[in-house]
């Protein structure tokens, strides 16, 4: 009985967390590709674009997002889909992204810390291969 009732009151505290507690951030990522990301909350699922620069290349993406609190509060678990355009010299590139990452704000401070993973497949275009080595480290100002 008592596991019953420790596992209901996780059930009921893991439910009643919110989403995160800002509506827009904006920020950097580095990693394979570094650059500015935009983020709006929408409950409890997110959009988010970027700008990525990377010696040969310029990309812009956009994903939607499903964000899940996890651990404790201030860290979401995300995860989602997009599209991607990517410019490099002659060649023009059009692919799906896919997402997935742990986002900790930092408890009444307008600052949140990410580590993604975001693979791109390449549809269109003259990118050659698709990339599975996108890992990046993200840091967002939050209001």
């Amino acid at each position: 009985m008592k596991k019953f009732l420790m596992m209901a009151a996780l059930l009921v505290a893991t439910l009643t967390v919110s989403a995160q507690d800002y509506n827009w951030a904006v920020g950097v990522r580095g990693g394979v590709f570094n650059g500015l990301t935009v983020k709006k909350n929408l409950g409890d699922n997110a959009m988010e674009a970027g700008l990525s620069l990377n010696a040969n290349f310029t990309n812009f993406d956009v994903t939607y997002q499903w964000q899940q609190p996890v651990i404790t509060d201030g860290f979401h678990l995300y995860y989602g889909l997009g599209a991607y355009l990517g410019l490099a010299e002659q060649y023009l590139g059009l692919g799906a992204e896919g997402v997935v990452g742990l986002e900790y704000q930092i408890p009444n401070a307008p600052i949140a810390f990410s580590v993604d993973y975001r693979p791109t497949f390449n549809v269109l275009g003259g990118f050659g291969n698709s990339n599975f080595y996108n890992f990046g480290l993200g840091v967002k100002y939050c209001f």
